[in-house]
C-alpha cells in the first residue's frame, strides 16, 4: 500500500505541470514580433506645424523691485550720528566714584594755542589781556588771534576771557565761569567784545589774575604790553609775584601748579621782564613769548 500510494502521488504532480504549462502557452498572443530599425543617413526633422508668434505666450513684464537710493551725504551724516558720543559734563569739584578712574576712558590730548604758544590736555583755558590805553591801536590784532585761538578749541573745552584795565577785571558774559567752547558761544563772546571793550588808561592786572585763576584753568594766556603798570596803578614785581605764588601755589604731592601760565611780553620790551619771571615759575617750557613791534609791522607806532 505504501508503494502505491507513492506512485499515484508522483503521477497526480506530474499531470498538473502538464495542465499548468498547457494554460501558460495557450494564453500567449501569436502575433509576430516588430522588427524596429533606424536610418541614420536621413537625420531630418519635419514639425508638424509651423509655429506662429501669436501662439507664443507672451511673458509677463518683470519687474524689479524699487529701491531707494540715499545721497551719500545722508548715508554718511547717518553713520557719523550713529558714532558721536554725548558729551558729558563734569564737575571738577565734584568727588569722583570709588573705582571709576580705574575704567574711565584717557583724556585725549585737547590742545590750546595762542600767539605761537601751544599746550595739550588743555580742557579749561582762561585769557587775561591787557586793555589799557596802550593798546588803543593794537588790541585789534590781538583779538584777531584770540578769534583764531577759539577757532582751534572744540565744545569739550571751556574758555573765559577776561581784559584787565585800571583796577577792574572785565570778564566776557558769563562771568565767573567757563562755558564750552561752541560755535555759537565763541561768536557771542567776540561779539560782546567788540561792543564793550574799548582801551583805556592805566591798568593793573591783579584783579583779572586772581578771577582767572578762581577759575582753575588748566592753562591761562596772559598777554600785556607792561603787566606792572605805571602810576596809581603801578604794582611792585616782587609784590606780584608773591600773589601768584598764593593763587596758584605748588601741590606737595605732584610738585606740580594747577595752572600753566603762558605769558606773552607785547610790543615793547619790558626792562624788568616781569613776565618771563612769571613764566619761569608758572609757565614750564616755552611758557614765555615776546611779541615785537616789528614781527607784527607796527615800527613807528
Amino acid at each position: 500500500m505504501p508503494w502505491v500510494a507513492s506512485v499515484g502521488l508522483h503521477v497526480g504532480l506530474i499531470g498538473l505541470a502538464f495542465l499548468v504549462t498547457w494554460s501558460v502557452v495557450s494564453l500567449t498572443d501569436d502575433e509576430d514580433p516588430v522588427l524596429v530599425t533606424a536610418e541614420f543617413d536621413a537625420l531630418t526633422y519635419d514639425p508638424l506645424s509651423t509655429p506662429q508668434a501669436s501662439d507664443m505666450p507672451t511673458p509677463e513684464p518683470i519687474e524689479a523691485p524699487s529701491i531707494p537710493v540715499e545721497p551719500l551725504e545722508e548715508v554718511l551724516r547717518e553713520q557719523l550720528a550713529q558714532l558721536d558720543m554725548a558729551a558729558i559734563s563734569v564737575d571738577a569739584g565734584a568727588p569722583m566714584l570709588v573705582g571709576a578712574a580705574d575704567f574711565a576712558a584717557a583724556p585725549t590730548a585737547n590742545a590750546a594755542s595762542f600767539v605761537g604758544m601751544t599746550t595739550t590736555n588743555a580742557r579749561r583755558i582762561v585769557y587775561v589781556i591787557d586793555a589799557s590805553g596802550s593798546m588803543i591801536r593794537s588790541l585789534q590784532i590781538v583779538i584777531r588771534e584770540l578769534t583764531r585761538s577759539l577757532g582751534t578749541l572744540s565744545p569739550r573745552q571751556g574758555f573765559a576771557v577776561i581784559f584787565f584795565q585800571r583796577n577792574q577785571a572785565v570778564s566776557v558774559p558769563p562771568a565767573n565761569r567757563l562755558t564750552p567752547a561752541t560755535p555759537q558761544a565763541q561768536a557771542r563772546a567776540l561779539d560782546w567784545i567788540d561792543d564793550h571793550v574799548i582801551p583805556a588808561g592805566r591798568s593793573n592786572p591783579l584783579a583779572a589774575l586772581e578771577k582767572g585763576l578762581g577759575l582753575r584753568p588748566d592753562v591761562l594766556f596772559l598777554l600785556s604790553e607792561n603787566i606792572t603798570g605805571s602810576g596809581e596803578f603801578e604794582i611792585d614785581q616782587a609784590d606780584l609775584l608773591k600773589l601768584l605764588d598764593e593763587l596758584n601755589p605748588i601741590d606737595r604731592k605732584t610738585g606740580r601748579r594747577v595752572t600753566l601760565i603762558k605769558c606773552v611780553q607785547f610790543l615793547d620790551p619790558d626792562p624788568l621782564e616781569t613776565l618771563r619771571h612769571i613764566a619761569e615759575h608758572h609757565g614750564g617750557p616755552d611758557g614765555y613769548r615776546f611779541l615785537s613791534r616789528a614781527e607784527l609791522g607796527l615800527q613807528g607806532r
